[in-house]
């Protein structure tokens, strides 16, 4: 993500920028199954200010969740070490993993940058 997203990577730190947590739930949990997200915010465990103290992935059940996740983060992953940058990887992914119980985008290229707002 850093590098299509044109971010230094401090390989000295493990710290990650905050809205890399959104764009997870976006890239992966949204797009696995309808409703994964949802369940595995209700079901992971919570400290006492209602922080999770666990990963999401860790709350998957291994019988049918978990290998559908493992599917998904292969192309994920693909789909980034092939695309050029943000736009390109995001093109893709709406492609061929659009979030589920959301309207399948068509597919063209979009890129934010060189829409003017003045339309067509």
């Amino acid at each position: 993500m850093f590098r299509l997203r044109r971010l230094e990577f401090a390989s000295d730190s493990v710290k990650r920028p905050q809205y890399f947590g959104h764009l997870t739930n976006d890239i992966v949990y949204k797009r696995v199954e309808a409703g994964v997200l949802k369940e595995l915010k209700r079901v992971t465990p919570r400290n006492e200010s209602g922080r999770p103290i666990a990963r999401y992935s860790q709350s998957l059940t291994k019988n049918i969740r978990y290998p559908k996740l493992k599917e998904h983060l292969g192309a994920v992953v693909a789909f980034m070490r092939i695309s050029k940058n943000w736009d390109g990887f995001m093109n893709l992914l709406n492609e061929h993993y659009p979030r589920k119980g959301d309207t399948p985008m068509l597919p063209m290229d979009y890129s934010q940058e060189k829409d003017d707002g003045k339309g067509l």
